[in-house]
Protein backbone atom coordinates (compact mmCIF):
# COMPACT_ATOMS: atom_id res chain seq x y z
CA UNK A 1 0.00 0.00 0.00
CA UNK A 2 1.07 3.58 -0.68
CA UNK A 3 1.68 5.76 2.36
CA UNK A 4 -1.10 8.21 1.51
CA UNK A 5 -0.16 10.75 4.20
CA UNK A 6 3.37 11.02 2.82
CA UNK A 7 2.00 11.30 -0.70
CA UNK A 8 -0.42 14.05 0.32
CA UNK A 9 2.44 15.98 1.90
CA UNK A 10 4.55 15.62 -1.23
CA UNK A 11 1.70 16.86 -3.42
CA UNK A 12 1.15 19.84 -1.11
CA UNK A 13 4.82 20.79 -1.44
CA UNK A 14 4.66 21.08 -5.24
CA UNK A 15 1.06 22.20 -5.67
CA UNK A 16 1.68 25.95 -5.85
CA UNK A 17 4.27 25.42 -8.57
CA UNK A 18 1.97 23.12 -10.52
CA UNK A 19 -0.85 25.65 -10.37
CA UNK A 20 1.55 28.35 -11.62
CA UNK A 21 2.44 26.08 -14.54
CA UNK A 22 -1.24 25.55 -15.27
CA UNK A 23 -1.90 29.28 -15.29
CA UNK A 24 1.10 29.95 -17.54
CA UNK A 25 -0.23 27.39 -20.02
CA UNK A 26 -3.74 28.82 -19.72
CA UNK A 27 -2.53 32.35 -20.46
CA UNK A 28 -0.65 31.16 -23.53
CA UNK A 29 -2.95 28.72 -25.35
CA UNK A 30 -1.72 27.02 -28.50
CA UNK A 31 -3.84 25.18 -31.05
CA UNK A 32 -3.26 21.63 -32.25
CA UNK A 33 0.19 20.97 -33.73
CA UNK A 34 1.24 24.48 -32.65
CA UNK A 35 2.05 23.65 -29.01
CA UNK A 36 5.66 24.86 -29.28
CA UNK A 37 5.91 26.82 -26.02
CA UNK A 38 3.82 24.28 -24.13
CA UNK A 39 5.95 21.35 -25.24
CA UNK A 40 9.15 23.22 -24.34
CA UNK A 41 7.74 23.89 -20.88
CA UNK A 42 6.80 20.21 -20.48
CA UNK A 43 10.23 18.98 -21.58
CA UNK A 44 11.98 21.42 -19.26
CA UNK A 45 9.90 20.37 -16.25
CA UNK A 46 10.39 16.64 -16.89
CA UNK A 47 14.14 17.03 -17.27
CA UNK A 48 14.30 19.05 -14.05
CA UNK A 49 13.23 15.99 -12.08
CA UNK A 50 15.55 13.57 -13.87
CA UNK A 51 13.09 12.07 -16.32
CA UNK A 52 14.48 11.12 -19.73
CA UNK A 53 12.76 13.16 -22.46
CA UNK A 54 12.21 12.16 -26.07
CA UNK A 55 11.10 14.56 -28.80
CA UNK A 56 10.06 13.83 -32.36
CA UNK A 57 11.08 15.58 -35.56
CA UNK A 58 8.37 17.89 -36.92
CA UNK A 59 6.17 17.26 -33.89
CA UNK A 60 5.29 19.02 -30.64
CA UNK A 61 4.82 15.68 -28.86
CA UNK A 62 6.83 15.02 -25.71
CA UNK A 63 7.53 11.64 -24.12
CA UNK A 64 9.07 11.20 -20.69
CA UNK A 65 10.45 7.89 -19.46
CA UNK A 66 10.94 7.10 -15.79
CA UNK A 67 12.76 3.79 -15.39
CA UNK A 68 12.27 2.11 -12.04
CA UNK A 69 15.06 0.49 -10.08
CA UNK A 70 13.61 -2.98 -10.63
CA UNK A 71 12.32 -4.72 -13.77
CA UNK A 72 8.61 -4.91 -14.37
CA UNK A 73 5.83 -3.73 -16.61
CA UNK A 74 5.36 -0.35 -18.28
CA UNK A 75 2.48 2.01 -17.53
CA UNK A 76 1.69 4.92 -19.84
CA UNK A 77 0.11 8.10 -18.43
CA UNK A 78 -1.27 10.55 -20.97
CA UNK A 79 -2.16 14.25 -21.15
CA UNK A 80 -3.23 16.37 -24.13
CA UNK A 81 -1.83 19.90 -24.60
CA UNK A 82 -3.84 21.79 -27.25
CA UNK A 83 -6.32 24.64 -26.88
CA UNK A 84 -9.37 25.64 -28.92
CA UNK A 85 -10.08 28.54 -31.32
CA UNK A 86 -12.51 30.16 -28.86
CA UNK A 87 -12.29 33.73 -27.45
CA UNK A 88 -12.13 33.51 -23.65
CA UNK A 89 -14.87 35.19 -21.60
CA UNK A 90 -14.15 33.87 -18.10
CA UNK A 91 -12.79 37.06 -16.57
CA UNK A 92 -10.07 35.08 -14.81
CA UNK A 93 -6.96 37.05 -13.78
CA UNK A 94 -4.92 34.54 -15.79
CA UNK A 95 -7.25 34.47 -18.81
CA UNK A 96 -5.87 33.85 -22.28
CA UNK A 97 -3.55 36.54 -23.62
CA UNK A 98 -3.99 35.23 -27.16
CA UNK A 99 -7.02 36.64 -29.01
CA UNK A 100 -9.40 33.97 -30.25
CA UNK A 101 -7.74 31.07 -28.42
CA UNK A 102 -8.63 29.46 -25.11
CA UNK A 103 -8.10 26.34 -23.03
CA UNK A 104 -11.83 25.62 -22.99
CA UNK A 105 -11.47 21.85 -22.60
CA UNK A 106 -9.10 21.74 -19.65
CA UNK A 107 -6.02 20.47 -21.47
CA UNK A 108 -3.95 23.01 -19.54
CA UNK A 109 -5.02 21.24 -16.35
CA UNK A 110 -4.31 17.82 -17.87
CA UNK A 111 -0.79 18.90 -18.81
CA UNK A 112 -0.02 20.50 -15.44
CA UNK A 113 -1.50 17.55 -13.55
CA UNK A 114 0.66 15.05 -15.40
CA UNK A 115 3.75 17.20 -14.85
CA UNK A 116 2.86 17.19 -11.14
CA UNK A 117 2.48 13.42 -11.16
CA UNK A 118 5.86 13.07 -12.89
CA UNK A 119 7.50 15.21 -10.20
CA UNK A 120 6.00 13.03 -7.47
CA UNK A 121 6.72 9.70 -9.12
CA UNK A 122 10.34 10.64 -9.79
CA UNK A 123 10.82 10.54 -5.99
CA UNK A 124 9.81 6.85 -5.97
CA UNK A 125 12.23 5.57 -8.61
CA UNK A 126 13.80 3.08 -6.19
CA UNK A 127 10.42 1.52 -5.36
CA UNK A 128 9.09 1.25 -8.93
CA UNK A 129 9.16 -2.15 -10.62
CA UNK A 130 9.12 -1.34 -14.32
CA UNK A 131 8.69 1.92 -16.18
CA UNK A 132 6.37 4.89 -16.47
CA UNK A 133 5.92 6.66 -19.79
CA UNK A 134 4.54 10.18 -19.72
CA UNK A 135 2.72 10.91 -22.98
CA UNK A 136 2.14 14.60 -23.72
CA UNK A 137 0.30 14.66 -27.00
CA UNK A 138 -0.65 17.45 -29.38
CA UNK A 139 -3.86 18.09 -31.27
CA UNK A 140 -6.48 16.04 -29.46
CA UNK A 141 -9.04 18.55 -30.76
CA UNK A 142 -8.01 17.99 -34.39
CA UNK A 143 -10.30 15.06 -35.21
CA UNK A 144 -9.72 13.06 -37.40
CA UNK A 145 -5.99 13.87 -37.46
CA UNK A 146 -5.31 14.02 -33.71
CA UNK A 147 -1.90 13.53 -32.19
CA UNK A 148 -2.37 10.22 -30.37
CA UNK A 149 -2.41 8.06 -33.50
CA UNK A 150 0.73 9.72 -34.84
CA UNK A 151 2.51 9.15 -31.53
CA UNK A 152 1.54 5.47 -31.73
CA UNK A 153 2.89 5.33 -35.29
CA UNK A 154 6.09 6.97 -34.00
CA UNK A 155 6.51 4.18 -31.44
CA UNK A 156 5.14 5.54 -28.16
CA UNK A 157 3.87 2.06 -27.21
CA UNK A 158 7.24 0.38 -27.80
CA UNK A 159 10.78 0.45 -26.36
CA UNK A 160 9.82 -0.37 -23.67
CA UNK A 161 6.55 -2.00 -24.64
CA UNK A 162 3.55 -0.47 -22.87
CA UNK A 163 1.44 -2.92 -20.85
CA UNK A 164 -1.22 -0.53 -19.46
CA UNK A 165 -2.36 3.03 -20.14
CA UNK A 166 -4.31 5.67 -18.25
CA UNK A 167 -5.73 9.12 -18.98
CA UNK A 168 -7.74 11.72 -17.07
CA UNK A 169 -10.15 14.39 -18.25
CA UNK A 170 -11.61 17.23 -16.19
CA UNK A 171 -15.39 16.94 -16.24
CA UNK A 172 -17.79 19.77 -15.29
CA UNK A 173 -20.73 17.36 -14.91
CA UNK A 174 -18.94 15.98 -11.85
CA UNK A 175 -18.27 17.98 -8.68
CA UNK A 176 -14.78 18.43 -7.28
CA UNK A 177 -14.03 15.28 -5.30
CA UNK A 178 -15.92 12.97 -7.64
CA UNK A 179 -14.04 10.59 -9.95
CA UNK A 180 -15.97 8.89 -12.71
CA UNK A 181 -15.31 5.89 -14.88
CA UNK A 182 -16.98 2.81 -16.31
CA UNK A 183 -16.06 -0.56 -17.79
CA UNK A 184 -16.28 -0.85 -21.57
CA UNK A 185 -17.06 2.03 -23.95
CA UNK A 186 -16.76 5.44 -22.28
CA UNK A 187 -16.58 7.83 -25.26
CA UNK A 188 -18.15 7.71 -28.70
CA UNK A 189 -16.80 7.09 -32.15
CA UNK A 190 -16.73 10.57 -33.65
CA UNK A 191 -16.94 10.80 -37.45
CA UNK A 192 -17.22 13.76 -39.82
CA UNK A 193 -19.78 14.34 -42.53
CA UNK A 194 -19.42 16.68 -45.52
CA UNK A 195 -22.44 17.11 -47.79
CA UNK A 196 -23.05 19.13 -50.94
CA UNK A 197 -26.54 19.58 -52.40
CA UNK A 198 -26.59 20.93 -55.95
CA UNK A 199 -29.52 22.49 -57.77
CA UNK A 200 -29.96 25.10 -60.49
CA UNK A 201 -29.86 28.86 -59.97
CA UNK A 202 -32.71 31.08 -61.06
CA UNK A 203 -34.75 34.17 -60.26
CA UNK A 204 -36.76 34.11 -57.05
CA UNK A 205 -39.86 35.13 -59.01
CA UNK A 206 -39.68 32.05 -61.24
CA UNK A 207 -38.94 29.01 -59.04
CA UNK A 208 -40.29 26.64 -61.69
CA UNK A 209 -37.27 27.44 -63.89
CA UNK A 210 -34.74 26.55 -61.20
CA UNK A 211 -33.93 23.82 -58.68
CA UNK A 212 -33.74 25.25 -55.18
CA UNK A 213 -30.78 23.74 -53.32
CA UNK A 214 -31.91 25.32 -50.05
CA UNK A 215 -35.29 23.58 -50.19
CA UNK A 216 -33.51 20.37 -51.13
CA UNK A 217 -31.06 20.71 -48.24
CA UNK A 218 -33.96 21.18 -45.82
CA UNK A 219 -35.43 17.92 -47.09
CA UNK A 220 -32.05 16.24 -46.69
CA UNK A 221 -31.60 17.42 -43.08
CA UNK A 222 -35.07 16.16 -42.15
CA UNK A 223 -34.54 12.83 -43.88
CA UNK A 224 -31.26 12.19 -42.06
CA UNK A 225 -33.13 11.97 -38.77
CA UNK A 226 -35.10 9.01 -40.13
CA UNK A 227 -31.80 7.15 -40.29
CA UNK A 228 -31.80 7.31 -36.49
CA UNK A 229 -35.51 6.76 -35.92
CA UNK A 230 -36.16 4.09 -38.58
CA UNK A 231 -32.89 2.45 -39.68
CA UNK A 232 -31.05 2.03 -36.36
CA UNK A 233 -31.97 -0.46 -33.65
CA UNK A 234 -33.55 1.58 -30.81
CA UNK A 235 -31.23 -0.21 -28.37
CA UNK A 236 -28.20 1.30 -30.13
CA UNK A 237 -26.99 4.86 -29.69
CA UNK A 238 -26.21 7.00 -32.73
CA UNK A 239 -26.43 10.76 -33.21
CA UNK A 240 -26.35 12.61 -36.53
CA UNK A 241 -25.92 16.38 -36.31
CA UNK A 242 -25.61 18.95 -39.07
CA UNK A 243 -23.62 21.72 -37.41
CA UNK A 244 -22.79 23.98 -40.34
CA UNK A 245 -24.71 25.02 -43.45
CA UNK A 246 -23.78 27.51 -46.12
CA UNK A 247 -25.66 28.45 -49.28
CA UNK A 248 -27.20 31.24 -51.28
CA UNK A 249 -26.07 34.58 -52.66
CA UNK A 250 -28.91 37.05 -52.11
CA UNK A 251 -32.62 37.26 -51.36
CA UNK A 252 -33.91 37.23 -54.94
CA UNK A 253 -31.67 34.45 -56.29
CA UNK A 254 -32.63 30.80 -56.02
CA UNK A 255 -29.64 28.98 -54.56
CA UNK A 256 -27.86 26.41 -56.71
CA UNK A 257 -25.53 24.93 -54.06
CA UNK A 258 -25.58 24.26 -50.32
CA UNK A 259 -22.60 22.90 -48.38
CA UNK A 260 -23.12 21.25 -45.01
CA UNK A 261 -20.85 19.81 -42.36
CA UNK A 262 -21.91 17.47 -39.62
CA UNK A 263 -20.92 14.95 -37.02
CA UNK A 264 -21.88 11.32 -36.50
CA UNK A 265 -21.48 9.92 -33.00
CA UNK A 266 -21.67 6.15 -32.51
CA UNK A 267 -21.93 4.84 -28.96
CA UNK A 268 -22.61 1.16 -29.57
CA UNK A 269 -19.70 -1.12 -30.48
CA UNK A 270 -21.90 -3.29 -32.70
CA UNK A 271 -22.90 -0.41 -35.00
CA UNK A 272 -20.86 -0.33 -38.20
CA UNK A 273 -19.97 3.17 -39.43
CA UNK A 274 -19.90 1.97 -43.06
CA UNK A 275 -23.53 0.95 -42.68
CA UNK A 276 -24.40 4.33 -41.17
CA UNK A 277 -22.65 6.08 -44.06
CA UNK A 278 -24.65 4.05 -46.57
CA UNK A 279 -27.93 4.85 -44.79
CA UNK A 280 -27.08 8.56 -44.85
CA UNK A 281 -26.17 8.43 -48.53
CA UNK A 282 -29.39 6.63 -49.48
CA UNK A 283 -31.60 8.98 -47.46
CA UNK A 284 -29.81 12.09 -48.73
CA UNK A 285 -29.90 11.08 -52.37
CA UNK A 286 -33.61 10.27 -52.19
CA UNK A 287 -34.47 13.54 -50.44
CA UNK A 288 -32.49 15.65 -52.89
CA UNK A 289 -33.87 13.79 -55.90
CA UNK A 290 -37.43 14.42 -54.72
CA UNK A 291 -37.02 18.09 -55.72
CA UNK A 292 -34.68 17.51 -58.65
CA UNK A 293 -31.38 18.21 -56.86
CA UNK A 294 -28.28 16.04 -56.49
CA UNK A 295 -26.55 14.89 -53.31
CA UNK A 296 -22.82 14.38 -52.75
CA UNK A 297 -21.28 13.12 -49.51
CA UNK A 298 -17.87 12.57 -48.00
CA UNK A 299 -17.95 10.48 -44.83
CA UNK A 300 -14.68 10.72 -42.89
CA UNK A 301 -14.05 8.26 -40.07
CA UNK A 302 -12.70 9.96 -36.97
CA UNK A 303 -11.74 8.78 -33.50
CA UNK A 304 -13.00 5.32 -32.53
CA UNK A 305 -14.73 4.61 -29.22
CA UNK A 306 -12.57 4.74 -26.11
CA UNK A 307 -12.78 1.35 -24.41
CA UNK A 308 -11.98 0.83 -20.74
CA UNK A 309 -10.51 -2.63 -20.27
CA UNK A 310 -12.62 -4.57 -17.76
CA UNK A 311 -9.84 -6.16 -15.71
CA UNK A 312 -7.59 -3.09 -15.63
CA UNK A 313 -10.44 -0.66 -14.92
CA UNK A 314 -11.71 -2.85 -12.09
CA UNK A 315 -8.20 -2.99 -10.61
CA UNK A 316 -7.78 0.79 -10.83
CA UNK A 317 -11.16 1.32 -9.16
CA UNK A 318 -10.05 -0.97 -6.32
CA UNK A 319 -6.79 0.97 -5.93
CA UNK A 320 -8.57 4.33 -5.85
CA UNK A 321 -11.22 3.21 -3.37
CA UNK A 322 -8.53 1.82 -1.07
CA UNK A 323 -6.29 4.90 -1.20
CA UNK A 324 -8.61 7.85 -1.93
CA UNK A 325 -11.36 7.25 0.61
CA UNK A 326 -12.03 10.99 0.88
CA UNK A 327 -13.26 11.08 -2.72
CA UNK A 328 -16.26 9.48 -4.44
CA UNK A 329 -15.55 6.91 -7.15
CA UNK A 330 -18.66 6.55 -9.27
CA UNK A 331 -19.80 4.98 -12.49
CA UNK A 332 -20.56 7.50 -15.22
CA UNK A 333 -22.65 7.01 -18.35
CA UNK A 334 -21.19 6.62 -21.80
CA UNK A 335 -21.00 10.05 -23.41
CA UNK A 336 -21.08 11.19 -27.03
CA UNK A 337 -17.81 13.09 -26.92
CA UNK A 338 -14.90 11.99 -29.08
CA UNK A 339 -11.44 11.28 -27.64
CA UNK A 340 -8.26 10.18 -29.39
CA UNK A 341 -6.92 8.35 -26.34
CA UNK A 342 -9.22 5.78 -27.95
CA UNK A 343 -6.37 4.75 -30.27
CA UNK A 344 -4.26 3.83 -27.24
CA UNK A 345 -7.19 1.98 -25.65
CA UNK A 346 -7.50 -0.22 -28.74
CA UNK A 347 -3.84 -1.25 -28.46
CA UNK A 348 -3.28 -1.89 -24.74
CA UNK A 349 -5.50 -2.38 -21.66
CA UNK A 350 -6.52 1.15 -20.69
CA UNK A 351 -8.60 3.19 -18.29
CA UNK A 352 -10.00 6.67 -18.96
CA UNK A 353 -11.19 8.59 -15.90
CA UNK A 354 -13.22 11.77 -15.46
CA UNK A 355 -12.19 14.14 -12.67
CA UNK A 356 -14.88 16.41 -11.23
CA UNK A 357 -14.11 20.08 -11.86
CA UNK A 358 -17.24 21.96 -10.78
CA UNK A 359 -17.50 23.36 -7.21
CA UNK A 360 -20.07 21.70 -4.97
CA UNK A 361 -21.97 24.97 -4.53
CA UNK A 362 -21.95 25.99 -8.21
CA UNK A 363 -25.32 27.33 -9.42
CA UNK A 364 -24.54 26.58 -13.07
CA UNK A 365 -22.67 23.81 -14.85
CA UNK A 366 -20.82 25.25 -17.83
CA UNK A 367 -19.74 22.59 -20.32
CA UNK A 368 -16.38 22.21 -22.03
CA UNK A 369 -15.84 24.14 -25.28
CA UNK A 370 -17.72 27.09 -23.80
CA UNK A 371 -16.05 30.51 -23.67
CA UNK A 372 -17.09 30.91 -20.01
CA UNK A 373 -16.06 27.51 -18.66
CA UNK A 374 -13.91 27.60 -15.51
CA UNK A 375 -12.36 24.40 -14.17
CA UNK A 376 -11.87 24.46 -10.40
CA UNK A 377 -8.14 24.10 -9.70
CA UNK A 378 -8.88 21.99 -6.64
CA UNK A 379 -9.20 19.09 -9.08
CA UNK A 380 -5.45 19.28 -9.83
CA UNK A 381 -4.14 17.64 -6.63
CA UNK A 382 -6.82 14.98 -7.01
CA UNK A 383 -5.62 14.19 -10.52
CA UNK A 384 -1.99 14.07 -9.39
CA UNK A 385 -2.91 11.70 -6.59
CA UNK A 386 -4.93 9.46 -8.92
CA UNK A 387 -2.00 9.15 -11.34
CA UNK A 388 0.57 8.64 -8.57
CA UNK A 389 -1.36 6.12 -6.47
CA UNK A 390 -2.32 4.06 -9.50
CA UNK A 391 1.22 3.99 -10.88
CA UNK A 392 2.81 3.08 -7.54
CA UNK A 393 0.33 0.29 -6.84
CA UNK A 394 0.37 -1.18 -10.35
CA UNK A 395 4.15 -1.11 -10.60
CA UNK A 396 4.70 -2.71 -7.23
CA UNK A 397 2.75 -5.85 -8.18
Amino acid sequence: MVDVKVLDSQISEILDDVIKLRRTIHENPELGYEEYKTSELVARELESCGIKVERFKDSTAVVGLLAGAKPGKTLLLRADMDALPIPEETGLPFASKVPGKMHACGHDIHTATLIGAAKILSKYREKICGNIKFMFQPAEECNPTGGAKKMIDDGILENPKVDFAMALHVWPDLRVGEIGTRVGPISAQSDRLYITVKGKAGHASAPHTAIDAIVASAQVISSLQTVISRRINPKDFVVITIGKINGGHRANVICDRVDMEGSVRIMSPDVDSDTIAQFIKSAGEAAAASVGATFEMNYVKGYPMTINDEAFTTRVEEILKANLAEYTIKEVPLDAGGEDFSYVSHKVPSVYLKIGSTPEDASEIIPPHNSRVIFDERCIPIGIKVFAVTALEILSE
